[in-house]
C-alpha cells in the first residue's frame, strides 16, 4: 500500500483501536499489501494481541472508508479447506458440499468474515 491509504489506516488506527496497540507496526503490516489481497481477522489478532471486536470494528471501519471489503469465506470444518466466498450475506447458501470430503456443511456454521483490500493508492 502506498502513502495515501497508509494515513487513512493510521487514522482509523487511531480512532478505533486502544492505545496499547503499536501503531507504527500495524501500519508496517498493511505496507505488504496490495489490491486484491486477502486479510484474515485471526492474523491481526495472532499478530497484534488484539480481540477479535477489537479487530471487526477496525476492518469495519476500513471498510468504511473504502479501503477493503468484507466477503463471506465458506469453510470446511472437517478438511479445513476453504471452499470459497460470497460477498453479501443473503448470498450464502443454506448448505455447501465439501470438494475434498463432500460432506455438507451448513454455510452460516461454516463461514466466516475476511476482507479484501480494494484500494492501496
Amino acid at each position: 500500500m502506498l502513502s495515501n491509504t497508509l494515513s487513512v489506516i493510521e487514522v482509523t488506527i487511531q480512532s478505533q483501536l486502544n492505545s496499547n496497540v503499536n501503531i507504527t507496526a500495524l501500519v508496517n503490516f498493511f505496507k505488504n499489501y496490495k489490491v486484491n489481497m486477502w486479510i484474515y481477522p485471526g492474523v491481526l489478532k495472532r499478530k497484534f494481541s488484539l480481540s477479535i471486536p477489537e479487530i471487526y470494528a477496525f476492518l469495519s471501519a476500513l471498510e468504511e472508508q473504502g479501503v477493503l471489503q468484507s466477503y463471506y469465506e465458506l469453510y470446511c470444518s472437517n478438511c479445513q479447506k476453504s471452499m470459497g466466498t460470497v460477498q453479501l450475506f443473503n448470498e450464502l447458501p443454506e448448505t455447501f458440499e465439501c470438494e475434498l470430503c463432500h460432506g455438507e456443511l451448513p454455510a452460516l456454521e461454516n463461514s466466516f468474515l475476511i476482507y479484501k483490500v480494494i484500494r492501496d493508492d
